[in-house]
């Protein structure tokens, strides 16, 4: 139930529609998204590490963790976690690269920029 809570928590902190965001990118392989990301704008704590593999762990601003994982087929990616599920999208904004994780029901999505 806290995991679930913390991937709502996830993605509501980051509660921005993607098209803010510029062109999408083809994502060749899941290995191009391994890093840290943090919530774009830094109002919101929420970050997650990507590994090379697409497992990812996560921290809401509220402190909630999650962990899930990322697949990519055919230049595109999806993400499960054991609370929710949907597309993560990559594109540039203002020169950095920005991932956008969707809820499969679209109620909701999280943008998250790459640190460097």
């Amino acid at each position: 139930m806290i995991r679930m809570m913390a991937v709502g928590f996830l993605l509501a902190g980051g509660l921005v529609g993607p098209a803010l965001a510029g062109p999408y990118k083809p994502i060749a392989d899941v290995k191009a998204l391994a890093g840290e990301w943090r919530a774009v704008g830094g109002a919101s704590a929420a970050a997650i590490r990507i590994k090379p593999d697409g497992s990812y762990e996560g921290t809401a601003a509220s402190g909630a963790r999650t962990t899930g994982e990322i697949m990519v087929t055919a230049g595109k990616a999806a993400y499960r976690s054991t609370g929710s599920e949907g597309t993560v999208t990559l594109s540039q904004e203002g020169g950095k690269d920005v991932l956008t994780f969707m809820l499969a029901d679209r109620r909701g999505s999280a943008r998250l920029e790459r640190m460097k």
